[in-house]
């Protein structure tokens, strides 16, 4: 399992996403919950437990604009590869369905974080991930990607500015606000976009940290 390896300060950042920084998610086990949070505290994580983490983050991915109807029909929470497609489609990414995973990855990565990407702290990225503009769907992450000639991304656009990458100024959205039957499947996958959008992009970010080939889950 490739989280085995990573370093627990990495981990502790997928159990805040995933918890909502210790507060209260319906859709989350108590039991499951309070389980994260105490190996939080003993700073090592399980199998078991790093297990029970990718499960609920899939859960969360089939609530999503692009999985849910799949979910219902295979009755199986999506891999993690569909929901990168799905958050590659949410941030207006181009040919989401046949690019390789690997270079979903890094354009997710270089289009919300930059070339400063692996030094932005946890908070900076956990906002990024979660503002108005990209739980919305009106983010468009290829304004702020630099190309090479065969289409493959080399970094962050220099003509984008911070401007560019979000009014960071502008508060994330928990839900939206749309009474009835059609604003509760709203905020079912506004809440999944929550956890997924910053979830994947720093499974990506580990993924260009701690490995040099494609990935192929």
């Amino acid at each position: 399992m490739f989280l085995k390896n990573i370093q627990a300060s990495h981990i502790d950042y997928l159990v805040d996403v995933l918890t909502d920084n210790g507060g209260t998610r319906i859709a989350l086990p108590a039991a499951i919950k309070d389980l994260l949070h105490s190996e939080k505290e003993d700073k090592k994580y399980t199998e078991k437990s790093l297990r029970h983490l990718l499960h609920e983050f899939q859960n969360y991915g089939g609530h999503s604009i692009g999985n849910i109807c799949r979910n219902i029909l295979n009755k199986e929470p999506p891999s993690y590869a569909e929901i990168l497609t799905d958050v590659h489609k949410k941030l207006n990414g181009t040919d989401s369905k046949n690019k390789p995973t690997q270079q979903k990855e890094r354009e997710i990565v270089f289009g919300l974080f930059g070339n400063e990407w692996e030094t932005l702290p946890d908070h900076t990225r956990w906002e990024r991930c979660t503002e108005l503009q990209v739980l919305s769907g009106f983010f468009n992450m290829n304004k702020n990607l630099n190309f090479d000639e065969k289409g493959a991304v080399i970094g962050f656009s220099s003509v984008a500015s911070a401007a560019v990458l979000i009014a960071r100024g502008v508060k994330s959205i928990k839900a939206f606000s749309i009474p009835g039957a059609i604003g509760l499947a709203a905020q079912s996958m506004g809440e999944a976009y929550r956890i997924t959008i910053p979830f994947t992009a720093h499974i990506a970010m580990l993924k260009m940290i701690y490995t040099s080939k494609p990935s192929h889950q």
